[in-house]
């Protein structure tokens, strides 16, 4: 005998898990199918610390952040927008953890993107911060506050008092931090993360009854780890200019490139000899990384996001009267 589709449950994840966390309805749905959010779900349930997810977010400072000496300043510009940090813990990206962290984004993005983000993200540690947030209204997650201020990763897009533009965003790569976008996002993201890193760093912030006390200007345990993650990765001033003047000076493959190819339409050629040669080290390391990233087309035309990041405003209360599915509206046509 075989089974009708109305028969078979294809989720151990209940139907309404996901309401408190995510204002989107397709997340719901394709969240309830998701390992990583169920682990997630689960991780967070045993640690009593589900309704906590509304009351913190993360940042992902990336290594483009280390190199560009961005981390602190960011820090900072976060503290005076009411963000602290709760705890910290350096992580490394890899080719896997990048396409599961961004596994319903990554449809969108251009092959010339796949081609460098791995380079990008592979060049040295990540620091992984939890945050409080001293200043979002009840009815708003922190990690909603956090993503609405951040800004868009694409300078075209920018607006002048958003995190990244503050922060000196390069380009659509080196836009320096990666963030959750709802609590739902912080569940999943965090379990992902800590496949590599575990909970022991975050577990105490994650289970404390209040918001956590903002500590000094300045310090803290996120930038108790900074130089550490310094000492991993060269300052670099990420300036695609100068890097092609300093290529232009070596005498390897890159030099010849920099030499006969200086040009956005010539990316062809960059993105070949980046997939059979290896980077060179130090320095020139972000050299090439500046040009590669400075050319490229991060998206594919015409191609929608499986997941699209959804608006602030889809978790404002309904006002008395108000048709609770306006607020999905807008999302959708945000």
């Amino acid at each position: 005998m075989t089974l009708t589709t109305d028969a078979v449950c294809r989720s151990a994840v209940a139907a309404d898990a996901l309401d408190a966390l995510t204002a989107d309805p397709d997340k719901r749905e394709l969240y309830r199918y998701d390992t990583y959010a169920r682990e997630g779900l689960d991780s967070f349930a045993a640690m009593g610390a589900l309704e906590r997810s509304r009351g913190v977010t993360f940042v992902a400072l990336k290594p483009d952040a280390v190199a560009g000496r961005r981390c602190r300043q960011l820090l900072d510009v976060l503290y005076e927008e009411g963000w602290f940090p709760l705890a910290a813990t350096p992580v490394r990206f890899d080719p896997l953890l990048t396409r599961e962290l961004w596994r319903y984004q990554f449809n969108a993005a251009s092959q010339q993107r796949i081609a460098v983000v791995d380079h990008l993200l592979g060049s040295g540690p990540s620091l992984l911060v939890l945050l409080g947030d001293a200043r979002r209204p009840a009815w708003m997650p922190a990690s909603v506050r956090l993503t609405a201020a951040k800004g868009s990763a694409d300078p075209e897009a920018a607006r002048g008092r958003d995190l990244r533009t503050r922060i000196g965003r390069v380009n659509g790569l080196f836009n320096f931090m990666h963030t959750a976008d709802d609590p739902a996002d912080v569940v999943r993201e965090l379990q992902l993360f800590s496949y590599q890193a575990g909970w022991q760093w975050c577990r105490e912030a994650l289970t404390s009854d209040g918001p956590g006390q903002p500590p000094e200007p300045g310090s803290g345990p996120a930038h108790d780890l900074l130089p550490q993650l310094e000492a991993a990765i060269p300052q670099h001033d990420l300036d695609l200019a100068l890097s092609l003047r300093r290529l232009e000076r070596g005498t390897d493959a890159w030099a010849e490139l920099a030499t006969t190819a200086a040009a956005p339409e010539h990316i062809g050629a960059w993105l070949a000899e980046l997939a059979r040669t290896p980077l060179p080290y130090g320095s020139a390391r972000w050299d090439v990384l500046s040009v590669v990233t400075g050319w490229i087309d991060c998206n594919e035309p015409g191609v929608a996001p499986l997941l699209p990041t959804s608006s602030a405003a889809a978790w404002e209360p309904a006002a008395p009267g108000e048709n609770p599915t306006a607020k999905e509206a807008e999302r959708c046509l945000s």
